[in-house]
């Protein structure tokens, strides 16, 4: 319902959510998937914008204070502020990808990874929604074959999908 209000982020932590209490959950995973690719392909911003942060902040409690500390950054100099906790180096020229990229790179390799272990490991193998969304992601990434095979194995498990589920037939018997 989040989805069809174009508020993907609060539903992208709802999808966060269903696959914490149920890994395997075929509909949270392709939801979650196709909003870290709609991040991927920059159709909707990294973070949420400023006034559904603010909604959400007054909602949220605060974190707990630590004594005497009054801010959170007095924390950080406290614990890293002498120079033999520093780690003093150089980036090379592979790292130099920025961070938001980086940040689009990795929900994409999460959806990959959602994705995969659902089509191939999981209950989602006759899915064809999670191999539609695995295909997509195969494309972001410029495999243009594996996008082919992915897509003509959704087009076999539509022509040869079950007028019920599988979940349907019991032992030995079918049960309505």
């Amino acid at each position: 319902m989040l989805l069809a209000q174009s508020l993907k982020h609060e539903a992208r932590a709802q999808f966060e959510q269903a696959v914490m209490h149920f890994p395997d959950h075929p509909e949270a995973i392709v939801g979650l998937s196709n909003v870290l690719l709609d991040i991927y392909c920059k159709i909707i911003p990294l973070e949420p914008e400023l006034g559904a942060l603010q909604s959400e902040s007054s909602s949220t409690p605060s974190p707990p204070s630590v004594p005497g500390i009054s801010d959170q950054r007095e924390i950080k100099r406290y614990d890293y502020g002498q120079d033999h906790y520093k780690i003093h180096h150089t980036p090379s020229a592979e790292n130099s990808i920025s961070p938001p990229e980086l940040t689009r790179l990795t929900a994409r390799d999460r959806a990959f990874g959602l994705l995969s272990s659902l089509t191939k490991l999981g209950v989602g193998w006759d899915y064809s929604e999670a191999w539609y969304a695995l295909a997509r992601v195969y494309e972001e990434s410029g495999q243009v074959e594996k996008t082919k095979e992915v897509l003509w194995w959704c087009v076999e498990l539509e022509d040869t999908h079950p007028v019920r589920n599988w979940k349907s037939v019991g032992l030995g018997s079918f049960v309505l």
